[in-house]
């Protein structure tokens, strides 16, 4: 029995392996990009959800139940003075002692709300729900993997029916879809969404399952790997309080800390400039620091865009909606602009000719910018 259990750990192992190199994006790129929807999806870091569907969820993922129990625990370990403080004996007590069991149907009562909400607002708490978020989520991307599924798109959704249904409610969905596609490695975005709509529990939320399908479908990975449809220029943070700096261009890189050796955090709202792209990582200056953002947690501004040229594709002497309709066309490969005309079609100067472009020009044009 033994044996047959390795074998079949190996097997699963070799699988993930064979579905990370068959594809030029990595298992940490798909769970990046499901991390960013799921919390779309969910709430914020002092979300309580005293009773969902018989158990408390918390968090800015909906942790649910006894993964719940583990969040909280995790949090007060990192602090257990601030914990007995903010929580009080007897519910800190409970949480360090608790089996997963005693969670499964845990609710809260209106006042242990109120002590969970201050707990997990601390500095603590957003580090353990930030580390223990993309664990997870890579954790229902391996599954998905494991499962055959190697469309990354696919994988996305995937991991966002397991973090709302759990491992057999996903897996459940995942097997309907194989068995339509007639493989596993055939399995697709549109796929996976017909599947779930098709599942009593999944198609129960059918807004939820039609927006991550539409996030998903919007998202550049392809045979090629992960296109980033990101840009350099200025940026103005989205992320809610703040959005933290790494070292480098991923989870895996330490966070930027100031000479004090607090974390340094850019707050919702504040612009910066990004003066290089790695996937949907940008590199920024902050606060005298240097560091990378994920360009998920920020919107491009593009009324900053100044063109060096005026965009006057046509040559009528003006700037207008005909104009941004040659680059849109141009952009889709369906028209071709000689070499002066692409020199004044690619408006942001990133080298390419794209949709955002077209939306530039035609924001000059209606004089909005």
């Amino acid at each position: 029995m033994l044996k047959r259990i390795m074998c079949l750990i190996l097997s699963i192992f070799m699988l993930i392996v064979a579905t990370i190199s068959s594809s030029a994006y990595t298992t940490d790129d798909v769970a990046n990009a499901a991390l960013a929807m799921i919390f779309k999806h969910e709430g914020v870091y002092t979300s309580v959800v005293v009773n969902d569907n018989g158990a408390v969820s918390l968090g800015k993922v909906g942790w649910h139940g006894f993964r719940a129990l583990r969040l909280l625990r995790t949090i007060a370990e990192a602090n257990k003075e601030q914990a007995k403080e903010l929580l009080g004996e007897d519910f800190y007590n409970e949480i360090m002692t608790a089996t997963d069991a005693d969670w499964n149907y845990r609710v809260f009562t209106a006042a242990e709300k109120k002590l969970a909400e201050k707990f997990l607002a601390t500095d603590e708490s957003k580090k353990a729900q930030d580390e223990l978020a993309f664990e997870d989520i890579k954790s229902y991307i391996v599954h998905g993997q494991s499962m055959g599924i190697t469309d990354g798109k696919a994988l996305v959704y995937f991991a966002d029916i397991e973090n709302q249904m759990g491992s057999y409610g996903a897996e459940r969905v995942a097997k309907a879809a194989i068995s339509a596609a007639g493989a596993p490695s055939k399995v697709t975005l549109k796929g996976m969404y017909d599947a779930a709509m098709k599942d009593k529990t999944a198609a129960s939320s059918p807004t939820r399952r039609r927006s991550a399908y539409d996030y998903c479908n919007a998202l550049k990975f392809d045979s090629e790997g992960v296109s980033s449809s990101f840009r350099t220029g200025e940026y103005r943070i989205t992320a809610e309080p703040t959005l933290r700096v790494r070292t480098g261009p991923g989870t895996t890189y330490s966070q930027v800390t100031n000479s004090n050796g607090t974390t340094v955090v850019i707050p919702t709202g504040t612009k910066v400039t990004v003066t290089e792209i790695s996937g949907d990582w940008g590199k920024i200056s902050y606060s005298g620091k240097t560091g990378w953002i994920n360009l998920l947690y920020a919107e491009y501004v593009e009324s900053n865009v100044t063109p060096a040229n005026k965009p006057d594709l046509n040559g009528n002497g003006k700037v207008d909606a005909s104009d941004a309709r040659l680059i849109l066309r141009a952009s889709a490969k369906i028209e071709t602009l000689s070499a002066s005309q692409r020199k004044l079609a690619d408006v942001n100067s990133d080298g390419n000719i794209t949709a955002s472009d077209a939306r530039t020009v035609l924001r000059m044009a209606a004089k909005l910018q």
